[in-house]
């Protein structure tokens, strides 16, 4: 799925970014800017789709575009034919089309009525396992600790990345599940619940605690091979950070 890493999201519609195509033809982003101005007026970019975004890097503001997919092909047709070039075609094209699959998939997915009610149970138990990382939050506050709540999101990203390959983060993880992934990690949601409860029931340390914690998931983690997120909603601000 690394073509999906051509792929940004802004309002929930996929693009390339002037950025991104730059860095895939081999050319510098201003040499990219000055050939969109040349050709703004065509009427491919006078879609509401076609516009400019604003990115700090190395303590400068630099301006960039969002691209449909007809608008970067039509930019790279503009270019010498190099294998570079070639090659970045062949990957973008394959990058929207795998888009396109992943959302069509997504979409009859989220109509099964087996995936809605693994999601609607996933939520509950994941609603009681917060309430429980507020208790145990609180119970690391009366030990001492001065970062408790981090544990909030601690938690997350460790079962997201004892259960999972990650390419790319993106918000919203858990609506993207296919439904075995959802019955995995609800399972590990109500492993680390019953960790935490037991854990405080025993007035252990908290940082023992989610040690303890952590090692539920990581069993269960070696029962079943991790399995990709689907790469599907990458925030805009990662997908410019790989040519950083």
């Amino acid at each position: 799925m690394l073509n999906m890493r051509l792929i940004i999201m802004n309002d929930n519609k996929p693009y390339t970014s002037s950025i991104l195509l730059a860095d895939g033809v081999g050319s510098t982003h201003n040499d990219l800017m000055q050939l969109i101005k040349k050709y703004k007026h065509r009427e491919m970019f006078q879609t509401s789709g076609f516009e400019t975004q604003k990115i700090a890097t190395k303590g400068r503001t630099k301006t960039y575009y969002f691209l449909t997919e007809r608008q970067s092909m039509f930019l790279i047709t503009l270019m010498k034919n190099t294998d570079r070039v070639l090659d970045f075609k062949e990957s973008l094209i394959n990058a929207f089309m795998e888009y396109r699959e992943a959302a069509l998939q997504q979409a009859t997915l989220k109509n099964n009525a087996e995936y809605l009610e693994e999601r609607k149970s996933g939520k509950l138990i994941r609603r009681e396992c917060t309430d429980t990382i507020k208790e145990f939050v609180d119970y690391a506050v009366r030990q001492g600790s001065s970062n408790a709540s981090r544990y909030y999101s601690n938690i997350s990203k460790m079962e997201i990345s004892c259960l999972f390959l990650v390419e790319q983060k993106y918000p919203n993880m858990r609506e993207n599940l296919n439904l075995k992934q959802l019955s995995l990690i609800k399972v590990a949601d109500e492993a680390i619940q019953q960790q935490l409860i037991q854990g405080m029931k025993e007035n252990m340390p908290y940082k023992e605690i989610y040690i303890k914690a952590k090692e539920k998931v990581e069993l269960l983690a070696s029962l079943f091979p991790r399995s990709p997120l689907p790469a599907l909603l990458q925030r805009t601000e990662d997908s410019l950070c790989l040519t950083n």
